[in-house]
This record gives structure tokens, sequence and C-alpha cells, in this order.
């Protein structure tokens, strides 16, 4: 009797339209299934269920002791640059010292030269090891990257803005890589999918608006969605084509999943 009286009402609404209207059904505007690329164990889950996030947002975390030293170490490694300079002072000095005994020699002979190949040699020693030193630091400057790379990985952080619909485990529990933890939906933006006769369908564009009729909580709703895809192909057995609405449902009085019109123009 329920269904009954809610399609009367609707039909009724609809009726009141002066253009046609086709039937259609809504989904968040986004959702994941998320977990970890690592396995572990957890150590925290700062959310519960229902709440909202924002993106970027930690919603659970693995152990990560090891991993966070692993940071702290090649961060110190990465930050001492003494032996670099000291190697950069080398290179110069004995680079100044060489092109002061060429000089010499090409000027005054005071010099042998033989003492400027020394010179020249001591120069080239201490180039390399400076280039070499140069090349140990953006490795360990590398190190210091990956390490932070692998800490991140034990973090859980919100792709988007939206609701904590799943939690599927418990604090302390381990985790395989790649096994569902966390389901996300954001349902104050939501998208209608619309299936309309192809004849129809030619009176919508791109960013049009149009009026939507939805089932709601307890009474069908009137919403102003906006065209966000009209399919360029038509199905050929059913002469349907394809269309997406986007609308506000900031006050989540709809549940996406639930079915409703699209009334043309």
């Amino acid at each position: 009797m329920m269904k009954c009286a809610l399609f009367l009402i609707m039909f009724a609404a609809c009726s009141a339209f002066a253009g046609k209207a086709f039937d259609g059904v809504t989904e968040p505007i986004a959702q994941a299934a998320m977990g970890m690329t690592v396995p572990g164990r957890i150590d925290s889950i700062m959310f519960k269920e229902g709440a909202f996030v924002r993106k970027g947002t930690v919603i659970l975390t693995l152990d990560k002791g090891e991993e966070e030293l692993q940071v702290q170490m090649t961060r110190l490694i990465a930050e001492n640059e003494a032996d670099f300079h000291s190697a950069q002072i080398k290179m110069e000095t004995y680079k100044k010292d060489y092109l002061a005994t060429k000089t010499l020699f090409e000027t005054s002979k005071a010099v042998s030269e033989e003492d400027v190949w020394k010179k020249e040699l001591d120069y080239k020693v201490a180039l390399a090891d400076y280039e070499k030193m140069q090349m140990t630091k953006e490795k360990e400057k590398l190190e210091y990257k990956t390490a932070l790379v692998q800490l991140e990985k034990r973090v859980l952080r919100a792709p988007f803005d939206g609701e904590i619909v799943k939690i599927a485990k418990n604090r302390s529990e381990s985790v395989q890589a790649l096994e569902p933890l966390v389901t996300m939906a954001n349902v104050r933006l939501c998208r209608m999918t619309a299936y309309i006769y192809a004849p129809e369908a030619k009176s919508l564009a791109k960013g049009m608006d149009v009026e939507l009729l939805l089932n709601g909580n307890k009474t069908p709703q009137k919403r102003t969605g906006r065209v966000v895809f009209v399919s360029p192909v038509v199905d050929k057995a059913s002469m349907l084509r394809t269309v997406k609405i986007i609308f506000k449902n900031e006050d989540e009085s709809i549940e996406p999943g639930v079915t409703g019109k699209v009334v043309l123009p």
C-alpha cells in the first residue's frame, strides 16, 4: 500500500509539470572502498562510522614505529652537509693552487712543468671527490623521500570530502595489502543516471538545469539538477540515451540509491 501511495504521489506531481518524465537512479557523486597498499596491524582509528571528513584527513593508521625511525635517520643524514662542504672547499682550494701555479709557470717559469702537472692532478682528484659527494648527497635526499613515502603507506587518508559509511576492522587487528578497510561516500552531492527516449533527449544539453522528482525519506522531493553528460550514442535496441545529472543533497534528505524522475522542459 505504501509503495502504491508513493507511486500515485509521484505520478500526480509529475503530471503537474508540462514536460515528460523519465525514470532514473541516484548515487553518490563519489564513493570508494579503501585499503592499505601494505600489510600491517591497525594502530589507531580516528573516526567512527557516520563521521564526515574532509579530503586528506587521516582516518586510520597502521603500526609505523620502524618507518618513523627510518624517516628520522635518513633526514639527519640528508641534512648533514659537513662532508659535502669539506669536499667543496678542498676542491676550490686545489683549483686556485693549480691555476696560480699554471699562471706562474706560463709567465715566469718560476716553477717547473712537473709542478703544474702535480697541481693539476691534485685538483682533478679533489674535483672527482666533490662530484662523488654531490651524487652521495642526492642519493641521501632520495633515500629520505623514499622513507617518507614508506611512512605515508601506513596512513589511510580520505580521498575526498564525504562520510565514513563502513569501517571493516577494529584497532589492533591485522590487515592485508589491498584489503577493503574503510568505505566512504559523498552523499551531499549526488548524481542521477536516467535513460531517456532519444527524440526527447535532443532537448537536453550539458550545463542545462532540469527538474527532478526524487523519493525522499518520507515524501517525494523536488530538486533542480544540472546536466553533466548526455551520451553521444543511442542504444539501438531501446532507443534510449544515457543522461547524467548532478544535484545537491546537503540536508541528506535523499538517500543515494533511490529512484526518481527527470522532468523534461
